[in-house]
């Protein structure tokens, strides 16, 4: 083998690793092998061939490959290649665990300091509520026992499935039963073990669920700057406030997103949708009447940057830009929008405003229990409000109930030119099957598939015809596409129009049509639109 004195082995640092302990070879002293890709370091190399250890003491453990895929006495790994192992009994130590520990350890997360009991012990871990079997810590004044590896867990971390600090704790004092739910893989955790927890929300969650690589980023976080770094970059500024009954309310604001100043209004507007999260508007807004641009109080009030639970990377508000032609699918529920997102630009990610309201779990109408929401990469899940298969689905753990992100942020109420009164989501109808018909399009509907309903006028309305195919676009924007020289604007028509220039069949649903008066061009949205990632 040949020996690198101080430099990588191989030009493509990410790909070298040590053969012995699997972390990677960067510029660190080596030895290697080119021809048979086996390198290790330096540290690794010299390690002695034998050795006696004190949690096991009567053999002496021989360094020597992981054939029998053992696990490590004391992390409880199987990944590494070589590993100190007594044969005769069926034991190994990974070779940074066969370092002797010492005897007594001051942990920063624990006022006491930790003693070792250096001997083949059963014990389950008060730190991580685990099973150990050998050489735990004890904290005699506390009566606490630890696997090494969890006397150096950080006091408190910041996860992003949590928007407060996550506070280390042996025992969950104010807990009424001895058993409650994970808040993150929501499966049974002891209230008398080690978890992370956050008093003001009563969020907890096992320590090896919450250390997770994709939920928490391995760095620590001390408690006094929980508040600056929980402080958003405000997004308006208030130019004039009035006094509504008893509070001061903004009149007039500044908004990141739009040029001109923006009025408060509690007027309902007929026909006109929010350009944050694309749906029709509803009181409290604020407008731009000149610009014919919405947004709603909530809308106007959001965060500019946010933490999403299923993403590792901090989310920013980003806007809509007349001359941006940009429309996103979200990576959530795959609906289009041509509103604002939450993006991360180093992931292209997209979240649209809907999603981003969800946050792990939700307490619908719809169901009387929490529904939790689920990600997953194989199988479906049939949605209980429209009947659709998906693999992103908020699930009842306790009677499988689901929903797709499009049902569970559907409005509760909703306006439609078909009727003058507001519409009420309504989750069940148990009148006869055969006469259940959507008032718009005509079509049956079924029983147990939400719909809007007016009790005034027994109107009833699939959500689909209130909102539209696609309900996040704003009808009126514009759009380019590369097939035409001019600008589209995006059009809805509910009379007989003409065939789609791309694909010749009639109209349906959203179209692009020419903004030239004298050009005849149109085309369905669905001809034009970018590919879902």
């Amino acid at each position: 083998m040949t020996f690198f004195e101080g430099q990588n082995t191989n030009s493509n640092a990410e790909n070298t690793y040590c053969s012995a302990c699997l972390d990677p070879i960067l510029d660190e002293s080596s030895y290697g092998c080119d021809k048979c890709d086996y390198f290790l370091h330096k540290k690794c190399a010299d390690r002695p061939s034998e050795i006696s250890h004190p949690i096991h003491q009567r053999h002496p453990l021989l360094l020597q490959p992981n054939q029998q895929g053992l696990d490590c006495a004391m992390c409880f790994s199987s990944g590494q290649n070589l590993v100190y192992c007594c044969s005769l009994c069926q034991f190994s130590l990974d070779i940074e665990c066969a370092e002797v520990l010492p005897p007594v350890f001051q942990s920063q997360a624990h006022e006491h300091p930790f003693s070792l009991l250096c001997k083949e012990i059963s014990f389950c871990c008060d730190a991580c509520g685990k099973d150990g079997s050998h050489s735990p810590y004890v904290c005699f004044s506390c009566n606490v026992t630890v696997h090494g590896h969890c006397t150096s867990l950080p006091r408190t971390i910041r996860i992003i499935r949590h928007e407060h600090l996550l506070r280390h704790t042996y025992f969950l004092h104010q807990s009424e039963t001895d058993w409650r739910l994970c808040s993150i893989c929501h499966k049974d955790m002891r209230a008398d073990r080690g978890c992370y927890h956050c008093p003001a929300c009563d969020y907890a969650a096992h320590v090896h669920c919450a250390t997770r690589p994709e939920i928490w980023d391995g760095t620590t976080r001390d408690e006094d700057t929980q508040g600056s770094e929980a402080r958003i970059d405000s997004i308006i500024r208030i130019v004039k406030e009035i006094k509504l009954g008893e509070e001061m309310i903004a009149a007039e604001i500044e908004h990141f997103s739009h040029e001109h100043t923006l009025i408060f209004s509690n007027e309902v507007k007929d026909n006109k949708c929010c350009d944050g999260c694309g749906i029709p508007i509803l009181s409290p807004f604020y407008s731009c009447e000149g610009c014919d641009f919405f947004l709603h109080k909530t809308c106007a009030e959001l965060p500019r940057n946010k933490r999403y639970p299923f993403h590792q990377h901090t989310l920013t508000l980003r806007p809509k830009s007349p001359h941006s032609n940009r429309v996103f699918a979200c990576n959530v529920c795959s609906t289009y929008s041509n509103g604002f997102s939450y993006n991360c630009e180093r992931c292209s990610f997209d979240l649209d405003l809907s999603c981003s309201s969800i946050s792990d779990t939700l307490i619908h109408e719809a169901h009387e229990h929490s529904l939790i929401v689920f990600f997953q990469n194989a199988g479906l899940w049939e949605c209980n409000g429209c009947g659709e298969m998906g693999k992103n689905r908020l699930v009842c753990r306790t009677c499988g109930y689901a929903l797709d992100f499009k049902c569970a942020t559907l409005p509760l109420t909703a306006m439609h030119s078909y009727d003058d009164h507001p519409l009420k989501l309504t989750f069940q109808d148990d009148s006869d099957s055969d006469k259940l018909y959507c008032d718009v399009c005509e079509d049956k509907r079924e029983t147990y598939h939400w719909f809007y309903s007016c009790d005034d006028c027994g109107v009833t309305i699939h959500p689909e015809c209130v909102f539209g195919k696609y309900p996040y676009i704003k009808v009126g924007d514009t759009y380019t596409v590369d097939s035409h020289p001019h600008s589209l604007r995006f059009v809805k028509k509910t009379e007989k129009y003409p065939s789609c220039n791309s694909c010749d069949q009639p109209y349906t649903d959203l179209a692009l049509e020419c903004t030239e008066s004298e050009c005849s061009f149109i085309v369905h949205w669905e001809c034009v639109a970018p590919n879902k990632s």
